[in-house]
């Protein structure tokens, strides 16, 4: 069970929980906007993964107790929706780590949001791959299973594929974001 008073709304990194400085240290990542897409919460979330780790820390994805674009109302407090997709970093599970002896809520406003040319370069893709390459950034097995069948569905072993991002929740809740034409006026054009 976890402790809800231990859940708060300060923006800032900060201890919930303070005890033995020999004990491990959790660090809760949490949802900076309610509204973010999943590849802007990975985004943001590989970092602070990569930040956790240089304090030794353990960094532990909360989407559970924060509202999120992947949860509903319903299950909020409930389910990890972190893990409808991917593995926890370290395999720790929210409840181990708020019933910690030591457990830091990190900053909802740091690192700073990734924009497209720190997305895209080298060294941050590198970054990402090497979070891969660690088991820490784990998409779940039976997701992976149903990738690769379409995957193996739709092409050849030997064909090599680009995958395309679309964006989806920019459409939905992003007040000015521009929004295609419907497919039937995109024919007409």
């Amino acid at each position: 069970m976890i402790d809800k008073s231990l859940i708060d709304q300060n923006t800032e990194e900060h201890y919930v929980k303070k005890g033995d400085p020999n004990k491990s240290t959790y660090y809760i990542i949490r949802p900076r906007w309610s509204t973010a897409g999943l590849f802007a919460h990975f985004a943001v979330f590989a970092g602070h993964i990569r930040y956790a780790l240089s304090k030794d820390w353990f960094p532990v994805v909360d989407m559970q107790n924060y509202p999120n674009a992947y949860l509903v109302p319903q299950k909020l407090g409930k389910e990890n929706a972190w893990e409808y997709y991917f593995e926890q970093p370290m395999r720790i599970g929210l409840e181990e780590a708020y019933n910690g002896e030591n457990v830091i809520l990190g900053s909802i406003v740091e690192p700073p949001r990734p924009t497209l040319e720190n997305i895209l370069d080298h060294a941050t893709l590198a970054k990402w791959r090497m979070l891969v390459k660690k088991g820490l950034l784990t998409i779940k097995p039976d997701i992976m299973k149903e990738v690769l069948s379409v995957r193996e569905r739709l092409f050849n072993p030997t064909d090599r594929v680009l995958g395309v991002k679309l964006r989806g929740t920019d459409y939905n809740v992003a007040k000015y974001h521009p929004i295609p034409p419907p497919l039937n006026m995109q024919l007409m054009l």
